[in-house]
């Protein structure tokens, strides 16, 4: 196969892909191979082949030992080429910081746009030329229907993008993505059909198991893309843990420049020779304290809140008395109720209650009685999502406390002002 240059310079082993390919179409006697992947048949055809022009037949495991030695000599990376070439190409001029709010108008978000971008295209651009490192982000482009976001990841991910994955479990779907650079998760069809544990220990990987059609046993792969959802959905956030794997962007077209369809392959060329340089100089895939922070209070607003979460954040931003801490249950329970029924509360001399300071800590058995006025042996089901709830809100802490004499669990307020 070396000396025959009609395969040696047209057979290649792809190294993103990891699939053998036809890079330039050939014609084996009177058999035609286009270009791509290597067809199922190629080993009879090969077989043909030799015994015509060399008088040899090669028995079928000697030829697949063979094959597979010459197609680890002749490796190529065409994803790495493309990537090389933008950034030898790249103007300079930065565009990633903006390309959101230009593409598909989202807003600034006093700068976690420009982060998010970064992050996600540097992530792509890693997963290019060290595909084993750990990139557990997932861009979710949320909302403005009509404004292209599926168009826009078709374009940045050229012949290297896929929104073909129904979930993240069917082996078949493993074989699609490793032959992707950007899977997008289209309107949430997979995740709909995953749950979230199998959902964030996916995202978590760095390499997936399972055997590719017509290997005889199970690989290691790397995983090599990064994934994208789009959802017309804005409170599409749904699980209490482990939200800070997804970052998403809210897109508007009214606030758009241009439609990602107008974008040419130019464009593309120069969004990626950034993302290598920002590779290149050595970029973080970790955001920083600060920023994590500003996304957890970012990424409340895509959060969806049933009305029991929505009855509980409410009664934490209650302002009470001063001298809450020493009104009996009774009265807690009936300001309590004035307030979530926008009237007074007055005590039974006719003194009106004002609210003035928040709580600085709650008590579980607190909340049932004074929101929803059930007793603790009967809220068992409140109880956990209660529990759910505060143990995931960055400004409350598990402690314990004395209330009225007694030693109570419940959640401390950080930072009270």
């Amino acid at each position: 196969m070396k000396i025959d240059s009609k395969l040696s310079e047209n057979l290649r082993n792809n190294a993103f892909t990891q699939d053998f390919e036809v890079v330039n179409p050939i014609t084996l006697d009177n058999i035609e191979i286009d270009k791509g992947q290597l067809p199922n048949g190629f080993e009879a055809y090969l077989t043909l082949y030799f015994e015509n022009h060399l008088g040899v037949v090669y028995k079928p495991r000697a030829l697949e030992q063979g094959l597979l030695a010459f197609f680890a000599e002749n490796s190529y990376n065409p994803v790495r080429e493309y990537m090389e070439k933008a950034y030898k190409n790249w103007d300079g001029k930065e565009r990633l910081h903006k390309i959101f709010q230009y593409w598909l108008g989202a807003t600034d978000n006093n700068g976690l746009t420009a982060k998010i971008a970064k992050m996600f295209f540097v992530g792509a651009v890693t997963k290019v030329y060290q595909k084993h490192v750990k990139f557990d982000f997932v861009l979710d482009i949320v909302g403005g229907q009509g404004v292209g976001k599926t168009s826009f990841l078709q374009k940045i991910g050229k012949e290297w993008y896929t929104d073909a994955v129904t979930d993240f479990q069917n082996k078949d779907n493993y074989d699609i993505m490793l032959k992707s650079l950007i899977v997008n998760d289209d309107e949430m069809v997979a995740t709909k059909k995953t749950s979230f544990a199998e959902l964030k220990s996916f995202v978590s990987k760095v390499d997936m198991e399972y055997r590719r059609p017509y290997d005889r046993r199970s690989e290691r792969y790397d995983k090599n893309f990064v994934i994208c959802r789009t959802t017309n959905e804005k409170e599409y956030l749904r699980d209490k843990t482990g939200e800070r794997r997804f970052n998403p962007i809210l897109v508007n077209p009214e606030l758009q420049r241009k439609h990602p369809m107008e974008m040419t392959e130019k464009q593309v060329d120069q969004i990626w020779g950034e993302a290598v340089a920002l590779y290149k100089q050595g970029f973080d895939l970790v955001f920083d304290e600060e920023t994590e922070k500003a996304l957890v209070e970012y990424r409340k607003q895509f959060t969806y809140l049933d009305e029991v979460e929505s009855q509980i954040y409410e009664y934490l931003d209650m302002l009470v008395p001063n001298n809450w801490d020493k009104m009996s249950a009774v009265q807690q329970h009936q300001y309590t109720w004035a307030y979530f029924n926008n009237a007074v509360y007055r005590d039974e001399d006719g003194k009106e209650y004002e609210g003035v300071v928040l709580q600085n800590f709650v008590a579980t058995k607190q909340i049932l009685k004074n929101v929803f006025d059930i007793e603790t042996a009967k809220g068992e089901k409140i109880t956990r999502k209660i529990k759910l709830l505060m143990d995931n809100l960055e400004d409350w802490q598990e402690k314990r406390s004395r209330v009225n004499g007694r030693q109570v669990r419940g959640y401390f307020r950080k930072n009270i002002q």
